[in-house]
């Protein structure tokens, strides 16, 4: 497997848009990218003799010409005389988008909803995914903004992150919205991965309350068998089926997850990775959900994926 490729990475980095790295004697560097709402991490270790950066000072890293990130420092942990380490984050959550907030958005559709809560917050915003255009009335009660686009991804099996001042809300099935990447048996350092051979539904039914005819009712999506059953609220028919839609979505998605280390390359969570071996006769595809980029002597990457 690829061992033999490690070198020296060549880093930029950019301290508050100015080009600081020649002034900036780091050790090591590490980044954690996402591909969830939980935010993107940036850890520097420094010699103590290094400039001390200020919270809330804004980090970009550019690692053999290419961008891996823009961050806001959160944190600085001190080795006393030897070194320390700054700890910043691809999201400004200082502000506004943690605080718990109680509203009800009405007759707005997803789309509306989300578009306002990026523009309050600072932030652009990328959506894309196929029930952004439903109508209806939201609550949001004792969530964050950030909890609160956390829980309408859940619902619609969507994926939400935080990515360079943009909040990001995708369908997982989309193929060409997401980036993709392939890797070969020769540039694996390491590998484990699974294949989950549990039972594959074709169809499922969500049993919900009709207050309209006051009664319960059954809702299917899908053909053939089996057929996945479970309960739950909806407020009408076209939500009911929603659900069971993203149900049915949610257990398609689980069949493969492993790990992959491989030389440092600027992989970004949220594409797809598509692994390729000598001993399986099918490419091994799946979406990357957290990739960790160590930066020393040389670049290793480590993905995760599902």
């Amino acid at each position: 497997m690829g061992i033999a490729g490690y070198r020296a990475p060549k880093i930029k980095i950019l301290y508050n848009g100015v080009d600081k790295t020649d002034e900036i004697p780091w050790i090591d560097i590490g980044i954690d990218d996402y591909e969830s709402d939980e935010s993107d991490v940036l850890n520097v270790l420094m010699h103590w003799s290094a400039p001390l950066p200020r919270e809330e000072d804004e980090i970009k890293i550019y690692i053999d010409g290419a961008f891996l990130g823009d961050f806001t420092i959160a944190t600085i942990k001190y080795n006393y005389k030897q070194s320390y380490e700054i700890e910043a984050i691809s999201a400004n959550f200082f502000k506004a988008f943690r605080e718990k907030k109680n509203r009800t958005f009405k007759a707005q559709s997803y789309k509306e909803i989300l578009k306002s809560i990026a523009k309050e917050n600072g932030y652009n915003i990328k959506i894309d995914f196929s029930r952004m255009d439903e109508v209806g009335d939201i609550e949001q009660y004792d969530l964050s903004d950030c909890a609160f686009c956390k829980k309408i991804a859940d619902d619609l099996e969507i994926t939400f992150c935080v990515k360079n001042k943009t909040l990001i809300f995708i369908d997982k099935d989309k193929d060409h919205d997401r980036v993709e990447y392939t890797i070969t048996e020769d540039e694996i350092i390491d590998l484990n991965y699974q294949i989950n051979h549990t039972k594959k539904y074709n169809a499922c039914e969500i049993k919900w309350f009709d207050s309209e005819k006051n009664k319960s009712v059954v809702s299917k999506v899908g053909e053939g068998t089996p057929v996945l059953k479970f309960s739950d609220f909806a407020r009408d028919e076209a939500e009911a089926l929603s659900k069971a839609e993203a149900k049915l979505k949610r257990q398609k998605n689980s069949v493969l997850a492993g790990t992959v280390s491989i030389h440092g390359r600027p992989f970004f969570a949220g594409g797809y990775i598509n692994i390729k071996l000598k001993d399986e006769p099918k490419t091994l595809r799946a979406i990357i959900s957290k990739i960790t980029h160590s930066i020393n002597n040389n670049w290793l990457s480590t993905i995760e994926f599902f």
